[in-house]
């Protein structure tokens, strides 16, 4: 990866933002053919320590799951996880179960910013803090309490939009 976003030109020719960076030239790499993988996005802040290999990346419609399993099956000894998340697909996904990479399991859009949590109660206290009321920490009272708030605002283009990040296998995705 280091070396296809340092080349001079793409592996292969592309339309992407960041040419060197899509990731067809990496399905390529790993010796598939990048019209029969789903490859449409690029990736970014690439990082290898002794941890293991970190990236993001950027993609429409969903996250590149096609890439990452062809990845695992090049690679079939590394373990890969992810975090993925999409408004336009409507999808809060991770494979980290026991949180150790991905740690955040809610988020939520207040007017103002957006929010990453760890904890339902995390959650509650940064509502709490942003509609001047106590809520309970349960799932039920915070979600409650954001459908209550945005019915009762009359800004029309003001809403807290809170999602839970669903845990998933690669195989179920």
């Amino acid at each position: 990866m280091y070396r296809l976003q340092n080349r001079k030109k793409p592996l292969v020719e592309n339309g992407f933002y960041y040419p060197r960076r899509w990731l067809g030239n990496l399905v390529v790499r790993l010796g598939a053919d990048w019209r029969d993988v789903d490859c449409r996005g690029t990736w970014d802040n690439l990082l290898l320590n002794d941890k293991g290999l970190h990236f993001f990346t950027e993609s429409a419609w969903h996250p590149p799951f096609d890439v990452l399993r062809l990845i695992k099956k090049v690679y079939p000894g590394l373990e890969i996880y992810f975090s993925a998340e999409g408004d336009d697909w409507d999808s809060y996904l991770t494979n980290d179960a026991e949180g150790r990479f991905y740690p955040t399991r809610y988020a939520f859009d207040l007017p103002s910013d957006i929010e990453y949590c760890d904890t339902i109660e995390e959650v509650a206290e940064k509502l709490s803090d942003f509609i001047g009321h106590p809520i309970e920490p349960t799932k039920e009272a915070v979600f409650a309490a954001a459908e209550e708030w945005d019915e009762n605002e009359e800004r029309i283009d003001d809403s807290i939009n809170l999602k839970e990040f669903e845990v998933v296998s690669l195989d179920e995705v």
